[in-house]
């Protein structure tokens, strides 16, 4: 299986880039999210892979960083989900917001992406759940968050989740307090909490 592709994007259109590597051109479905990365061209860049082989063609994908094809991988796993619609996901969502609205279970978030009905949605939150933590599509960002996140603390848990998304220190931890105050205990209630109270 080809794992990634290093190599200089000569074309860009839609959902596809083109990378020249050694005198080859290989042409890579993408994420809006990763065709805006690689939209200069000429640029040498990097692209994870995923092959997809069937009777009627060969398709290769293209994630710009390992979060954005994990991703990518687990949507695969669900239900009535293919290549193709994970892409379109991914193209209206950030991985981060998607792992975040799939763990505390926003139906509304997931259903604004178009091509993503409600029943499908549904199904990416019952199958993913448990699969996905926040945490894991943090990439190059916030590193000192992910620090004082520790597993077996549900409010830092949620700490280091608000923090990530631009939240300061006291503000979260006001929404914190105020969902513990209300009753919330386990990470996913103190979370759902904060994020739709402010």
């Amino acid at each position: 299986m080809i794992n990634f592709i290093c190599g200089e994007t000569v074309e860009v259109r839609d959902n596809l880039v083109v990378l020249k590597c050694n005198d080859i051109g290989y042409e890579l479905i993408c994420s809006n999210v990763t065709v805006v990365d690689c939209s200069e061209i000429g640029k040498q860049i990097q692209l994870f892979t995923y092959l997809q082989v069937r009777e009627d063609g060969i398709s290769l994908y293209g994630f710009s960083t390992p979060e954005e094809k994990n991703m990518f991988l687990s949507m695969l796993s669900v239900s009535g989900i293919g290549p193709k619609m994970a892409i379109g996901v991914l193209s209206g969502i950030s991985v981060n917001d998607l792992a975040i609205a799939i763990v505390t279970g926003d139906i509304n978030a997931l259903t604004r992406i178009k091509g993503l009905g409600k029943k499908t949605a549904e199904r990416l939150i019952l199958e993913l759940k448990e699969k996905i933590s926040p945490l894991e599509a943090l990439s190059k960002r916030d590193k000192s968050v992910k620090s004082v996140v520790q597993s077996d603390s549900n409010t830092a848990e949620a700490l280091g989740i608000l923090m990530s998304l631009g939240l300061n220190k006291a503000e979260a931890n006001r929404r914190i307090n105020k969902a513990i105050e209300d009753g919330c205990v386990s990470s996913e209630n103190i979370l759902n909490h904060a994020l739709k109270n402010k």
